[in-house]
């Protein structure tokens, strides 16, 4: 199976501003996993791969945390700049030329706390038009979801495990 460099490149290109690092890498090609990872799964079983398929569905079950602490720390780091996360991600992506491409899995990005109106122009536009946007709401369901996974990833860390 061809492999790219594409992760790596985007790595070069914003190693000069961390909102940008976080805004390239687990939101947009880290939420690229969570999007072509039920694809894969489903082709590789059709090829009868059934070993591979469930290494990369647990892969892609793994990205919805890489996703959702990009989230938490995006946010953080919007914060403390005084900037609004939304048209900070997508100032950024426009700055370095990054292009958010279909079609999305909308539950696991969810799921993983990833608002819609950041990447989906027909979303945003949509409550746009119909008044239905409620940054407080959709910014306090996103953090209730982080706490939740960050808890359940720094219990399993080998960080927090003493040597040996």
């Amino acid at each position: 199976m061809p492999a790219h460099n594409l992760l790596w490149r985007e790595c070069e290109k914003s190693s000069d501003n961390v909102a940008a690092r976080l805004a390239v890498i687990p939101l947009v090609q880290e939420a690229r996993g969570l999007d072509a990872g039920p694809r894969l799964v489903q082709k590789l079983t059709g090829f009868g791969d059934h070993r591979t398929s469930n290494i990369v569905a647990r892969i892609a079950d793994e990205e919805v945390a890489h996703v959702a602490v990009g989230v938490f720390w995006f946010i953080s780091v919007c914060q403390k700049m005084g900037r609004m996360p939304c048209s900070t991600f997508k100032e950024l992506l426009n700055e370095y030329n990054v292009e958010l491409k279909g079609p999305f899995n909308y539950s696991a990005r969810d799921e993983a706390g990833l608002p819609r109106d950041w990447y989906d122009t027909s979303f945003s536009e949509k409550l746009v038009k119909n008044g239905k946007q409620n940054k407080n709401d959709k910014l306090s369901m996103v953090y209730e979801r982080l706490a939740s996974i960050i808890s359940m990833e720094s219990e399993n860390s080998s960080l927090n495990r003493p040597p040996g």
